[in-house]
């Protein structure tokens, strides 16, 4: 089964949001903060994340449903903004958590190849079913912690 960078590596060209075309969202308790979550449930939707947006409003994010329970790796390819990014099995248990720090942009004198193998790996470690990626800074703010249960009802 692919992983996050193994799908982004067959299609380097990002999918646009469609224009007034609202994306299916998930409502998810963390730590009593209810969270509005974009959820990725699809190669291109999980390719293009939340990249080339500048902003993460409070209180959203995206959820990431991968097809497989596998070690997953992230990267911040095209992301303009730091975000957390919160990694959980099946179960809805946290396995792991990263701030993730966005990177330099490619430059034109890079290809594609070297810009991805530049970027960091933010990885689950452990299994992972569920990514979370929220504004940064948020899983200090909610006392998040390796362990603990997210109930997730989609």
């Amino acid at each position: 089964m692919k992983n996050f960078k193994e799908y982004y590596n067959e299609s380097p060209v990002p999918v646009p949001l469609q224009e007034g075309v609202e994306p299916d969202t998930l409502s998810l308790n963390l730590n009593d903060s209810t969270y509005e979550l974009e959820i990725a449930d699809t190669p291109d939707k999980i390719i293009q994340g939340l990249s080339g947006r500048d902003f993460i409003p409070r209180k959203t994010g995206m959820i990431f449903i991968m097809p497989k329970e596998q070690v997953q790796e992230f990267w911040m390819k095209d992301c303009l903004t730091n975000m957390d990014i919160i990694f959980l099995n099946e179960g809805g248990q946290i396995v792991n958590m990263h701030r993730m720090l966005k990177e330099r942009p490619r430059t034109s004198f890079e290809t594609n190849e070297d810009y991805a193998t530049r970027l960091t790996s933010y990885s689950s470690g452990e299994p992972a079913k569920y990514a979370i990626e929220i504004p940064a800074g948020d899983i200090t703010r909610l006392g998040l912690r390796i362990g603990q249960i997210v109930p997730i009802h989609k």
